[in-house]
C-alpha cells in the first residue's frame, strides 16, 4: 500500500539522459549488504534503515535514445538478512501512476521498477516488477515467451512491499523477495546474475531503462545474457 511520507515541497520532473558505455561483453557487478538485524524490524523501519544506506546502482542505461531518451531518475539500495532480498528503489520525476491494483495485472503500463533474477544455473530466471502502490507482477521463465510460470497466491503474498509519496514526483518502494523463493542457499553460493530496470509504458514519458546495459535494437527486458551480477 502506498503510504503518504513526511510533507515536501513539490519537486520539478527531472530526467537523465546520460548514456553510459556499453558492450556486449559488458557485465556490472553490485553487492547486497548483508545486515542480519533487518530480520526482527517492521517493514517501514527496514525502509528508514535503508534509506540512510549509500545507493547501491542507477537504473540509468538509455539503451535506445533515438526512441526512448529519457528516464525518470531512478536509483536502488540492496540489503539482505539470511531469509530475504531487499531492495530499496527511489523515483524522482515520475508522478506515481498506479492503475492496477491486482498481482499478475500488467504493472508495467504504470510507474515501474523492476528486478530479473536468474537461477542458479542461469537457465531460467524470475521477473518481479511492481507498480509504486506495490502491485506485483512475477513470473518464472526461460525466455519472454517460453516456459512462463505465473507466481501463485501464495508466493506473491510471501513478497514484502512497502511504498512512500514523498511529494508529486518523488516516491519510494521498498520490496523483499524471500531467498527461499528464488531458490538462494547463501552456504552454496554467493553471486546470482541479475539485473533491474525502469519503465512506464502508459505513463506520460515512455521510457525503458536498466542498470546494466543492453544491446538490442527494440525495447526489451527479457534478455538474460544481458544481466549484472549481484554478490552477496
Amino acid at each position: 500500500m502506498l503510504r503518504k511520507g513526511s510533507a515536501r515541497v513539490a519537486e520539478s520532473p527531472t530526467y537523465t539522459t546520460t548514456i553510459q558505455y556499453h558492450t556486449t561483453q559488458y557485465m556490472k557487478t553490485i553487492k547486497s549488504t548483508y545486515i542480519p538485524e533487518l530480520a526482527s524490524k517492521t517493514l517501514a523501519q527496514i525502509d528508514a534503515a535503508m534509506a540512510s544506506m549509500t545507493v547501491t546502482g542507477c537504473i540509468d542505461q538509455i539503451n535506445w535514445p533515438e526512441l526512448y531518451p529519457a528516464a525518470p531518475q531512478t536509483t536502488f539500495i540492496l540489503a539482505h538478512t539470511d531469509q530475504m532480498l531487499y531492495v530499496r528503489y527511489e523515483v524522482k520525476g515520475e508522478l506515481p501512476l498506479s492503475t492496477k491494483a491486482n498481482d499478475l495485472e500488467l504493472v508495467n503500463e504504470d510507474a515501474c521498477v523492476e528486478i530479473f533474477i536468474a537461477d542458479q544455473d542461469n537457465t531460467h530466471y524470475w521477473n518481479f516488477e511492481f507498480n509504486p502502490a506495490g502491485v506485483c507482477n512475477a513470473s518464472h521463465r526461460k525466455e519472454r515467451k517460453v516456459d512462463v510460470v505465473r507466481l501463485n497466491p501464495e508466493q506473491l503474498a510471501s513478497i514484502q512491499r512497502y511504498g512512500q509519496q514523498l511529494c508529486a514526483a518523488h516516491w519510494t518502494l521498498l520490496i523483499g523477495i524471500p531467498l527461499s523463493l528464488i531458490e538462494l542457499d547463501l552456504t552454496k553460493e554467493h553471486s546470482r546474475r541479475a539485473n533491474l530496470y525502469k519503465c512506464g509504458d502508459k505513463t506520460p514519458m515512455k521510457h525503458y531503462a536498466s542498470w546494466n546495459p543492453i544491446e538490442a535494437e527494440a525495447p526489451a527486458f527479457h534478455l538474460p545474457a544481458f544481466f549484472g551480477e549481484i554478490q552477496f
